[in-house]
């Protein structure tokens, strides 16, 4: 007898007992049917899932009479069989109950009438509310916080412009010591040139944005870099490049007559160092431009008139009286001359002399102080080849590890923070510079030593 046919009555189905009063009460639904059966045999959804091997969620939509979760009908059919054999029911009895609830379900859905759409309210003007003016007042403040935004970006990736006037590559005369260069930028924009060696200054735009610098120039050819930083963001230019060139007269010739009696000076400009500048690291390099043929750099400390040109021969140990090292001739290519000279701490006068046969000598002097923030051993081959091996902080100095020769007369410096080892195959053609102090030969020729040098002790001899 099918679910159609069935009325509980007193728990037992109508027609068997007709002595037994009728209970109306209604049969459970097939959802419900599988539900008690499961609750009969004890186990939960996940249980039933791991035996039947049929997920939750569809045995759970079978038991609310949810069929249109379920995949489909063939489905949902293979389902329920599986489902009743494992609690215990009738699978085909479970099969027509399921086919008659779902008919009766689309007989019930194909009379259903559909309600009568309610008479809409007639539509009222905008009402201005509390809740308008705070969803407004958040929308004009994240409005006003975007805004903000987007100008801070463009302001910051837009680059500081400046300008020179032109022209940016110029000659000047001959004598000139001195030019000036000016142009325009952002109102109270910071402008900085720097040019050869450590030349720097800086000059600051008017309110108008015009501004302009005197600078040194020398003769030959001088450039400087222009850059402008923006007074708020402090955004740099692109530099400019500004390239100023001062004739250098013509060296006469040895078939030339001699204009006069009297000789012509040898032209001399000293680019650097300039006067009064800090030196660190212990070696000041000398660089100016000159019509001679030989320039010599001598020191002495500041006060002390310097030592004469010439001087014992560079292998003779130096007397502790003499104020400073060395002469220094320096390197002149194309009229450009330029020098290193390994001094002390303390204060030093730098004489740079400049001479050319035919013409009379001529003298410059800039007075320098020397500070050491670490170590600076200058090592220089002298009365013969060395094989060195160095090491710069305890780590190997690179190119020199493992060694190379030095060759006579050749000098080269290594600067550490701490400590300098180096390893010689010639210590009696070694000559040490420390800090600008000088140590000349620690040892004996061709005998192989090992020097350690450390910042604020004396040297020590290493096995």
């Amino acid at each position: 007898m099918t679910a159609r046919h069935q009325i509980r009555v007193g728990g037992r189905r109508l027609g068997r007992d007709r002595g037994t009063p009728i209970d109306a009460t209604p049969a459970p639904s097939l959802g419900e049917t599988l539900f008690l059966a499961r609750e009969r045999k004890g186990v939960d959804l996940y249980r039933a899932e791991r035996d039947t091997k049929i997920r939750a969620k569809h045995l759970e939509a079978l038991e609310n009479d949810d069929y249109g979760q379920l995949p489909g009908q063939v489905y949902t059919k293979g389902f329920l069989r599986n489902y009743a054999v494992y609690l215990g029911l009738d699978p085909e009895e479970t099969l027509q109950r399921w086919r008659e609830q779902t008919t009766a379900t689309r007989r019930s859905e194909a009379v259903a009438v559909a309600p009568p759409r309610p008479i809409a309210e007639p539509r009222r003007g905008f009402i201005f509310t509390r809740g308008v003016f705070v969803a407004a007042l958040i929308s004009l403040v994240m409005l006003a916080f975007l805004g903000y935004v987007v100008l801070q970006v463009a302001r910051f990736s837009q680059a500081t412009q400046v300008a020179v006037d032109p022209p940016l590559v110029r000659e000047v005369a001959e004598d000139a010591e001195t030019t000036v260069i000016a142009g325009s930028a952002v109102a109270g924009a910071t402008i900085t040139v720097t040019g050869a060696v450590d030349f720097l200054r800086t000059t600051e735009a008017d309110a108008a944005g015009r501004w302009s610098m005197e600078v040194p120039v020398s003769k030959g050819r001088n450039e400087f870099q222009v850059v402008a930083a923006d007074p708020e963001t402090e955004r740099p230019s692109s530099p400019l490049s500004v390239i100023v060139t001062v004739p250098v007269p013509p060296t006469p010739g040895p078939s030339d007559p001699p204009p006069s009696t009297t000789l012509a000076r040898t032209a001399l400009t000293v680019k650097a160092p300039l006067e009064g500048a800090e030196v660190t690291g212990g070696v000041v390099t000398v660089s100016g431009s000159t019509n001679g043929t030989r320039v010599t750099v001598t020191a002495a400390p500041a006060g002390v008139a310097p030592a004469a040109s010439g001087g014992p021969d560079p292998g003779t140990p130096t007397s502790s009286s003499r104020p400073g090292p060395e002469p220094v001739e320096a390197t002149i290519t194309g009229g450009a001359f330029i020098a290193s000279i390994p001094l002390a701490a303390g204060s030093w006068t730098l004489t740079v002399t400049a001479s050319a046969d035919g013409r009379e000598a001529t003298t410059a002097t800039r007075t320098v102080d020397v500070a050491f923030e670490g170590l600076s051993v200058t090592v220089q081959a002298q009365r013969g080849n060395a094989y060195l091996q160095v090491w710069v902080d305890d780590r190997p100095a690179e190119g020199w590890n493992p060694g190379r020769v030095l060759r006579r007369g050749e000098t080269v410096t290594f600067v550490a923070e701490e400590s300098v080892l180096v390893r010689t195959g010639n210590a009696g053609a070694t000559f040490f510079t420390v800090n600008g102090e000088r140590l000349g030969a620690l040892g004996d020729p061709g005998n192989v030593e090992n020097w350690y040098f450390e910042k604020g002790e004396p040297p020590q001899r290493r096995l």
